[in-house]
């Protein structure tokens, strides 16, 4: 009886950590801050938009992978503030560049067009860019990097 019962307990204590194992990427692991330091607020140009690479490690349940590029925002200095916008288009995930020849920026996958503030002008998308958090700790531009949903009017966070 007694060895039945140890039997079971052993088995059952296997049975949990082998179920947390194989489960645990779908809970997603340890992963990094969402702020991300990007560049010195002295080296963006004063209402010129620069699109700067969002630079993490990332880690899941097993590896972690060194400096990877998460993501991407553009960045628009206003004196000591600074705002940033995703580079991901809210109608269906391309990337935004800056519109040729007017101030602003474009999606060419479906030519959904933003002012220098992010306001929609035209085109497809059913919102404005997706604004970012902006801080400065010792002279640099962090960015709370997040993802949002696609195709939706309202900005909803993914994950």
């Amino acid at each position: 009886m007694l060895a039945a019962v140890g039997g079971t307990v052993g088995c059952g204590a296997l049975a949990v950590t082998t179920v947390r194992f194989v489960t645990a990427p779908a809970h997603g692991g340890a992963s990094p801050g969402r702020w991300m330091k990007t560049v010195r607020l002295d080296s963006l140009p004063e209402g010129e938009p620069k699109r700067v690479s969002l630079i993490a490690d990332h880690r899941d349940a097993w590896t972690i992978e060194k400096q990877v590029q998460l993501g991407a925002a553009w960045l628009v200095r206003k004196g000591d503030q600074v705002t940033a916008w995703s580079v991901t288009c809210p109608h269906l995930g391309c990337a935004v560049g800056l519109r040729a020849g007017a101030p602003g920026f474009n999606c060419p996958c479906h030519d959904s067009s933003f002012d220098v503030d992010g306001r929609r002008l035209d085109g497809p998308s059913p919102r404005d860019l997706d604004t970012l958090g902006t801080k400065i700790e010792d002279g640099f531009v962090l960015v709370d990097f997040q993802r949002f949903r696609l195709g939706t009017p309202d900005k909803a966070p993914v994950g």
